[in-house]
Order: structure tokens, then sequence, then C-alpha cells
């Protein structure tokens, strides 16, 4: 809820012409370690069966990773 909140408040002052490279860096960089958190965390319910690729949480925590990764990581969106 809070990262949508984010996203939407991002685009809704692009939509008015506003400057939203901070506010669009909170959102990925909120949104994408929660995701990450939450991913982490159901790999430690499932335990090592997390990793096979039966659970589907296996491929959800593969692609964790690259939101992390892609459009800048965690540490360049702090900056």
């Amino acid at each position: 809820y809070a990262a949508k909140c984010m996203v939407l408040d991002a685009a809704r002052r692009r939509d008015q012409g506003l400057n939203v490279s901070t506010e669009s860096s909170c959102a990925k960089l909120f949104a994408t370690e929660m995701c990450g958190r939450v991913a982490d965390r159901c790999v430690q319910i499932h335990g090592g069966a997390g990793y096979i690729s039966e659970y589907s949480i296996e491929r959800f925590y593969r692609d964790v990773r690259l939101f992390r990764l892609y459009e800048g990581t965690t540490q360049i969106q702090q900056i």
C-alpha cells in the first residue's frame, strides 16, 4: 500500500509537469526493497523447498533480485 501511494504521488506530480526524480527514486527504492524482504521471508518459510522450481517462490525470488538491479541499484537510488 505504501509503495502504491508513493508511485501514484510521483505519477500525479509528473502529470503536473513537476520534476519527480527524488520521488521516483524513493518509490523504486522502497518498493524493490520491500519486495525483496517479502521474497526472503517466503523462502525462509518454505525452507529448502523454496529453492525448488516446483514452488513459484523460486521464480519470484530470482526475479526480485533483478528488480533491485534494474534501472539503478539501491545504492544509486539512495544518492
